[in-house]
């Protein structure tokens, strides 16, 4: 495994209506009992050809944050990538969830 010194990690976590996948470089406890703290969120590569509407709506909605804290039980998924290659092209995404019909 490698030994990042600035790891980045992907949260992938769910409210009532959507489903989030962010990347921040910082995942740790929150003072918040039950919650986690996620800092330095990373949006997508300006650079890129093709900016994604998902990836433009989560960087509006979460660009002036400074950290955000979740309830543990909103959490899916937290993967620590090795290397920022790993990263990916839709490593931003925001997704409505299928509410079921009765």
């Amino acid at each position: 495994m490698s030994t990042n010194k600035n790891p980045i990690y992907r949260v992938h976590f769910q409210t009532d209506d959507r489903s989030y996948s962010l990347l921040a470089r910082s995942v740790k406890e929150s003072e918040f009992f039950g919650f986690i703290e996620l800092s330095e969120i990373i949006f997508e590569d300006l650079n890129r050809l093709i900016i994604s509407p998902e990836d433009e709506a989560l960087r509006k909605e979460f660009a002036k944050v400074e950290s955000i804290t979740i309830p543990h039980q909103y959490l899916r998924r937290i993967d620590r990538l090795s290397d920022s290659d790993d990263v990916g092209v839709s490593y931003l995404k925001i997704a409505k969830s299928k509410k079921k019909n009765d």
